[in-house]
């Protein structure tokens, strides 16, 4: 087996670990949502500003999903090249959602 290949497995193992720590995070978080008779309530303005930080979560989501599908193309096509880079690229755009994620409940207190 090419030494690259192998390193790149590797990536990709500790990068499926990530993808299920973040999933299971995702899974189990609050959602935001005050009840009516909750005594704390979210006004329109900090509603505004949790739909533009969700918003901004579901970018790098999207830049995630783009970095897949070009790793994808480039392994179906035979092309091995660049696969350790590019593993590498999505462990530290899933670390970034990861750490955005995180800040998402310090973010959602600050309007209690």
């Amino acid at each position: 087996m090419d030494y690259n290949v192998q390193n790149t497995w590797e990536q990709m193992d500790r990068l499926m670990a990530l993808v299920d720590r973040v999933a299971e995070r995702i899974n189990h978080a609050d959602y935001g949502y005050s009840g009516f008779f909750d005594s704390t309530k979210i006004r329109e303005p900090e509603l505004d500003r949790m739909y533009e930080f969700d918003s901004s979560i579901l970018d790098d989501v999207e830049t995630f999903q783009g970095e897949i599908k070009a790793l994808k193309d480039e392994l179906e096509s035979g092309n091995f090249d660049n696969s350790y880079q590019r593993v590498f690229s999505l462990r530290r755009t899933l670390d970034d959602i990861d750490n955005k994620f995180g800040d998402r409940r310090g973010y959602m207190l600050k309007f209690e």
